[in-house]
């Protein structure tokens, strides 16, 4: 077994004040007018939130496009999208931009775009050579985009694809195992990128993959221990993965929002707080710092398409100093640091990565027999790193200056 030493482990030996996170759900400001939206595409970038396309309660697809202020607790709209309207696509925030596409409107659609919030503009890339579809999988890490799953006009579907964003070049990958489906869970967690559950057929699934995406495997995994479902929403923070709400194994809903973190160093999964209310067929999220915002989404009681929104803050939230307990595990220092980082040899790291604050993976330095290594492709800025020795874990916060 993997041991793990982060902030939270050592909270027994801190001198300094510490403050964690109250662990309950939040009620924010609703989307304008209280619009309600399933299937939004949802992502979060340099501090803002952002609600795009989806279907109302008027069973209208839509152009819509809103970005949340957190500091004001506040939502104001945004020129339309200028691609076709639609519902049941899926999109990504990554390394500053906002990548999404796919759904449906009329047609199965397999059209990509790019959003810049420097200048609040869209660029249209070059579309998937593949099969236009709805509710697929969608991963953004490593300057990849990787597509697949979904259903589309001949069925669900399983084939996997891979663009380079720099080239906007589209390739063909290994299909992922297991059946067929659409509406499935997935994220990108630490090096590798996850995906399964979801629907096919008259099932509801629960099985769970690894992607590799140097070798383009695939490995299964254990099976997601709780119900099996469909239809909710996900996100990656800090090397984790989390899936939110959504159908049962019934493809109804369950009668609570269960909120589940996954580990992939040991392959297992932690039940959060379930949010508010029951669960929600098809809710938008996105995350901003350690915090994790919930919207949207069709209450499948009672048919009511929802416009509200929820926030759970994951993590301490503080400032922590020092002690001769954190000395002890470092396996860096200075901290906080210019632009070089020096490592503790006794660790022995194999290998870092440097998240952003909204759990993207932006960097990984290979590390062996290194004693320093230079951040000068970092901005200033914080970050959550995780370094991996052969049979330990850590994670920790670092200030770059």
């Amino acid at each position: 077994m993997i041991k793990i030493y982060s902030i939270v482990t050592l909270i027994p030996f801190f001198l300094g004040y510490i403050q964690l996170s109250a662990q309950t759900w939040d009620s924010k400001a609703s989307l304008p007018n209280n619009i309600g939206k399933h299937h939004p595409v949802t992502f979060g970038i340099d501090g803002f939130g952002y609600s795009v396309t989806g279907t109302s309660a008027s069973s209208q697809t839509s152009k819509d496009f809103f970005k949340y202020d957190p500091v004001n607790d506040s939502w104001s709209k945004l020129t339309d999208f200028p691609g076709a309207a639609r519902s049941f696509a899926i999109g990504q925030a990554y390394n500053g931009k906002a990548y999404m596409g796919f759904g449906y409107e009329f047609n199965f659609l397999n059209d990509l775009w790019e959003f810049d919030p420097i200048n609040s503009s869209w660029t249209q890339l070059s579309s998937c050579p593949c099969e236009g579809r709805r509710h697929p999988a969608f991963i953004v890490t490593e300057g990849r985009i990787f597509v697949g799953l979904g259903d589309g006009n001949s069925g669900n579907l399983k084939d996997w694809w891979s663009y380079e964003i720099d080239t906007d070049t589209w390739t063909q990958e290994n299909d992922i195992p297991g059946p067929v489906r659409h509406h499935p869970f997935m994220f990108a967690a630490g090096d590798h990128i996850y995906a399964g559950m979801g629907h096919g057929g008259n099932n509801i699934y629960s099985d769970w993959y690894e992607f590799d995406i140097d070798t383009d495997t695939w490995t299964k995994l254990n099976n997601f221990p709780g119900e099996a479902r469909v239809a909710g929403t996900q996100f990656a923070l800090g090397g984790y993965g989390y899936v939110l709400s959504g159908d049962g194994d019934n493809h109804n809903f369950m009668n609570e929002g269960e909120f589940w973190k996954y580990d992939p160093f040991n392959d297992d999964w932690e039940q959060l707080p379930s949010h508010p209310g029951i669960s929600r067929w098809a809710p938008g999220s996105f995350t901003l710092d350690n915090t994790v915002y919930f919207l949207g989404g069709e209450n499948r009681s009672s048919g009511a398409i929802k416009g509200d929104m929820w926030s759970y803050q994951l993590g301490p939230i503080a400032s922590l100093k020092n002690t001769q307990a954190e000395e002890k595990k470092a396996f860096f220092y200075p901290n906080p640091t210019n632009g070089q980082l020096n490592l503790n040899t006794s660790i022995a790291p194999r290998s870092i990565q440097f998240f952003n604050l909204s759990g993207e993976m932006i960097e990984e330095i290979t590390c062996f027999n290194k004693l320093k290594i230079n951040l000068n492709n970092l901005s200033k800025g914080i970050y959550w790193i995780k370094a991996s020795s052969e049979n330990e874990m850590f994670i920790e916060k670092l200030v770059v200056n």
